[in-house]
């Protein structure tokens, strides 16, 4: 009678056993096809912004010449007003052409294809600030960079990567006397982490999990930027599979690190 009993439920428990395991492969297959279904968005979402930006530079690019032809050749007939309207004119074309070099350049991010190899990451870092110093040669800034940062990655990538965490840098020590850049390295749990410390105007640390979303300017319009490029720095480690953070104290500058595996 108690085998009976034991055999019984034995056979329960496996029905019960079986129909769980059918209800977690029904919810591995709409997981899946929920995720099969936002990557095809998200795709489609990058293509619909490449194509946009792209299509935008045509028009934007006869704006400008329009423009710049009644700065050259007719500003002495405008009146004062026209000439500050003009001059606002140029510098919003101006604005909305890097919004649409940034966006691209977002977007390529994600439809790249990757080469990953031994990259030195201390010789990006110096053309990326050579290529900064002589955009604005009368700047001083005492620029430190550790020899021998190397990490497996895509070169062109990571090139992307520093140039943006430096401009970021030195844009945001601008104001700042002396301004103090370093690219250097640390060791967190056997992982080679890396980081671009600056001493410039910080962020306040309660926005530091807003800071690599798209459009997201923690700071006026004292300091020019359309908030794409720390999330394009995002986007190459996110491809890299690595982590980046932050840390800031309003005032006190700030330091990004990043790790790769």
């Amino acid at each position: 009678m108690d085998r009976q009993r034991l055999l019984r439920e034995l056979e329960m428990h496996q029905n019960e056993l079986e129909l769980q395991n059918q209800e977690l492969q029904a919810a591995w297959e709409k997981a899946a096809e929920r995720t099969h279904s936002l990557e095809l968005t998200v795709k489609e979402l990058e293509s619909f912004s490449y194509a946009v930006s792209h299509d935008l530079r045509a028009p934007l690019r006869h704006i400008n010449g329009y423009l710049s032809i009644l700065a050259q050749d007719f500003v002495s007939y405008l009146p004062e007003e026209a000439q500050r309207l003009l001059e606002r004119s140029c510098r919003a074309t101006r604005d909305m052409s890097r919004l649409i070099d940034d966006l691209l350049e977002l977007a390529k991010v994600s439809r790249i294809k990757t080469n990953c190899k031994m990259v030195n990451v201390s010789s990006l870092a110096k053309k990326a600030i050579e290529q900064l110093a002589e955009g604005e040669p009368d700047r001083q800034v005492d620029v430190r960079i550790a020899e021998g940062l190397f990490v497996q990655g895509d070169e062109a990538l990571l090139s992307q990567l520093m140039w943006n965490l430096l401009e970021n840098a030195w844009k945001y020590t601008s104001t700042t006397q002396p301004a103090r850049i370093e690219v250097g390295r640390l060791i967190i749990d056997k992982n080679l982490v890396i980081f671009v410390k600056d001493n410039g105007v910080g962020f306040d640390s309660i926005y530091k999990d807003n800071l690599f979303d798209a459009f997201q300017r923690l700071h006026g319009r004292e300091f020019q930027g359309n908030g794409i490029g720390l999330a394009t720095a995002k986007r190459i480690i996110d491809r890299h599979q690595g982590r980046i953070w932050a840390e800031s104290e309003k005032g006190e500058g700030a330091i990004f690190f990043f790790t790769l595996p």
